[in-house]
């Protein structure tokens, strides 16, 4: 097509004035005539697509084309994990950073409008009317695939992004027949870029942090139910890789779902964590909006527009070309060490399972091994450990170079902020990643009573030397480490040390009766151990053993000396999670 032709088309088809053409080639489009026939012919082209936004055009794909797509990603976020992402392509897209810059440029017209509009005759001689503004909201409202190839190809004629947007959302103004040179005039004024970027982007981290505390939600959920769930189910806590104490597993997701809660502070308070957001020129002093306007104050403006249009919180003071950042190292900081108990949730359901505390359900056909039919292995919450641990590693940088920039601003902070929805993206992964795991385990009583039978008198040793000495018995700690203290004890050992403490005179027959159920509570599975082994070919009796077993696990009156606050701490501490998944679903909304 010729030069003439395209430009007729441009005019006569698409609607282009001759001062949308005249703004085009002042933005370089066509530096040399023949790539100004070139330039416009590819507009042309795209403009003659039909109308269809971005999400239509992903649903719009065969599940086939999707599954394709992922196998041809050049990473795993929208890869092979690329259902654990879904949405973030309305979040971390390069498409919804301009649609979202679009928007914030034309709120901040209207409303500079409505400010100046009138008052300033020179400038703008009225306010946009209720149809102008209407008109210049469809223009990020019904934001297509076409609108963003024109602006790429703007972006290639003027080698900067926000001009090439506010370029083309003139034309698209003059198009639904805006006086071109009236928006010319307002786009943009007094602004710089990051007034636009800050505050855009702030936006889109929010909806990222939505998205994540929304895979939190269900982390913490699932915690709280299995903590009421095992609330009851006693099992060894250990410390240091060793047996320690009788516990509850209930006791023990509850702790993790406490810990979370502790570690979330700052996203659970009754006000809403928010990034901070500016309008303040290109180094903090609103020197250009002054110079213009030296009577009109713009902060009140301002702050609606950053807190209305994009919903942060608007800072006035501390901001230079950017703002300070603070409200945004703070949640990274906040997911980081939220990642932190992730990470632990992640590898003690790992050593859970090794030690069979729980056991993994499993599907037919399913494998855990390709090589040992036995494995059932862990692996989505190795997985999650190790995504926990590059999130980290990944935001401590992109917080540095958002806090720690040149002088009055330099470009590291936009790049850095562009870059932390990949880390945000792992989080996520990591998190649903390993409700899913944990989703397939559940308690392997067996185990758990074995393992209590073979450590029982020794981790019923801290109890039972406190009430020894708090029977008056001087000596019960060195005495009972001396029995406890080897690697085979069993529960008949401990018994005599007891005997022998009232045969001394030092403890009373209700006191020695007392203490010796302490150590029958955690032996009373014995008989149950020698009749699975008895009953090994005969499974209906084999499983009617194991439900006496599971009765007597759940028997916390029976191990209520040993247990201490366990059972009633984690009922508290499942209806504080209960409050924690309301807070954090404010961020998803």
């Amino acid at each position: 097509m010729t030069l003439e032709a395209t430009l007729a088309e441009l005019k006569e088809r698409h609607g282009f004035s001759d001062g949308s053409i005249a703004l085009l080639q002042d933005k370089g489009a066509g530096l040399r005539p023949e790539q100004f026939e070139d330039d416009l012919d590819r507009l042309s082209q795209a403009l003659s697509a039909e109308d269809k936004s971005f999400l239509a055009r992903r649903r719009g794909r065969s599940w086939m084309d999707r599954m394709l797509d992922e196998g041809d990603s050049p990473e795993m976020t929208s890869g092979r994990y690329a259902k654990y992402t879904d949405g973030f392509e309305e979040i971390s897209s390069e498409q919804a950073l301009v649609q979202g810059r679009f928007k914030l440029a034309i709120e901040y017209m209207i409303s500079l409008g409505d400010l100046v509009g009138g008052k300033q005759a020179e400038f703008m001689p009225r306010p946009f009317d209720e149809g102008e503004k209407e008109r210049l909201r469809s223009i990020y409202q019904s934001f297509y695939t076409k609108d963003y190839v024109a602006f790429k190809l703007l972006e290639g004629w003027t080698n900067h992004d926000v001009v090439a947007a506010n370029t083309w959302l003139t034309i698209r103004a003059q198009q639904l027949g805006l006086d071109d040179q009236l928006v010319r005039k307002v786009a943009h004024f007094a602004l710089t870029s990051a007034d636009i970027d800050t505050n855009v982007m702030g936006e889109l981290c929010m909806k990222a942090v939505g998205k994540m505390t929304r895979s939190l939600g269900k982390l913490v959920g699932l915690l709280e139910k299995k903590a009421k769930d095992y609330a009851k189910i006693t099992c060894i806590a250990e410390t240091h890789g060793q047996p320690a104490q009788l516990t509850t597993l209930g006791h023990m997701y509850g702790n993790l779902a406490e810990q979370i809660r502790l570690h979330a502070t700052p996203l659970l308070g009754k006000k809403k964590l928010v990034l901070d957001g500016k309008m303040a020129g290109a180094i903090g002093t609103n020197v250009d909006f002054k110079a213009a306007f030296p009577k009109v104050d713009p902060r009140p403006m301002y702050k609606d527009l950053v807190e209305r249009v994009c919903g942060l919180e608007y800072v006035e003071l501390g901001n230079d070309q950017d703002c300070s950042n603070a409200a945004f190292a703070q949640v990274l900081d906040t997911l980081a060490n939220i990642g932190s108990v992730v990470q632990k949730t992640a590898m003690d359901t790992w050593l859970y399972a090794s030690h069979k505390v729980i056991g993994k359900k499993r599907k037919r056909g399913e494998s855990g091994s390709s090589a040992m039919p036995q494995k059932a292995n862990p692996w989505k919450a190795e997985g999650a450990e190790a995504l926990q641990e590059v999130f980290s590693s990944m935001v401590v940088p992109i917080k540095k170079m958002v806090i720690a920039y040149r002088e009055q601003g330099d470009l590291r902070r936009s790049i850095a902020k562009r870059e932390v929805y990949h880390p945000l993206m792992l989080w996520t992964i990591s998190v649903e990643r390993l409700v899913e795991e944990m989703e397939n385990y559940v308690p392997n009583v067996v185990g758990i009573e074995q393992a209590i039978y073979q450590v029982g008198p020794q981790i019923a040793s801290s109890a039972l030397q406190n009430y020894l000495r708090g029977r008056g018995v001087a000596d019960a700690y060195d005495r009972v480490k001396d029995v406890v203290g080897q690697h085979w004890v069993k529960p008949v050992h401990v018994e005599r040390l007891i005997k022998t403490f009232q045969r001394e005179g030092g403890l009373s027959e209700a006191d020695a009766e007392y203490a010796l159920s302490m150590i029958e509570a955690m032996a009373d599975t014995l008989d149950a151990g020698r009749k699975l082994e008895a009953y090994e070919d005969r499974p209906e009796k084999k499983g009617e053993v194991v439900l006496e077993m599971a009765k007597m696990n759940r028997d916390t009156r029976r191990r209520a000396s040993l247990l201490g606050t366990a059972v009633r701490d984690t009922y508290r501490m499942a209806e504080r999670a209960q409050h924690t998944i309301t807070q954090l679903e404010r961020y998803a909304s």
